[in-house]
């Protein structure tokens, strides 16, 4: 079900998309979530060319600085491959309202452009971008969260093994 989910839905994105989902369909955890953004895990260093002959044109990386789970220059890859590149240090075990609201600034600046917003696994992505649809005025729902958190899998179990993800969520809901 989740497979067949998946492709609709990279058939109906890939006929509107503006970032050409088939040369990344081999990223880590890739969704597609519109036609202008994109979450996943960590690119490989060789998969930075492909993002931007995909028509990516800013990556957003979720993972602090320093991080073993990140590039060690995620910047100069981006920056080699002609990408733009924003870094919001967000602590797996502290995601903050701040982190967010600044992930928020980012994205509210860059509506016109085609975005890949990453972490390690796309848990940090998904959730941030979930709470950026709430953000930007999309209707909350179970069925939403779900799809666009699914890399998390079962959402219940995963928020109830990381309660601070649990809480941003809820503390974010409250504030929009």
């Amino acid at each position: 079900m989740k497979a067949l989910f998946f492709a609709a839905a990279l058939l109906s994105v890939s006929a509107q998309a503006a970032i050409s989902p088939q040369p990344l369909a081999d990223i880590k955890d890739v969704q597609f979530n519109s036609e202008r953004v994109i979450t996943a895990g960590l690119p490989t260093e060789a998969q930075f060319p492909q993002l931007k002959a995909a028509g990516v044109d800013l990556v957003i990386n979720l993972i602090p600085v320093g991080n073993r789970s990140g590039h060690a220059d995620e910047a100069s890859l981006a920056a080699s491959a002609g990408l733009d590149y924003i870094n919001i240090e967000v602590d797996w075990k502290q995601p903050t309202q701040a982190n967010l609201q600044r992930f928020f600034e980012v994205m509210d600046a860059n509506t016109d452009r085609d975005v890949l917003v990453h972490c390690a696994a796309n848990w940090r992505a998904s959730a941030f971008y979930y709470l950026y649809l709430l953000h930007s005025g999309s209707a909350d729902s179970n069925e939403l969260q779900h799809q666009v958190m699914m890399p998390w899998g079962d959402l219940k179990a995963s928020l109830g093994k990381y309660p601070q993800w649990q809480r941003l969520i809820t503390e974010a809901r409250a504030g929009l």
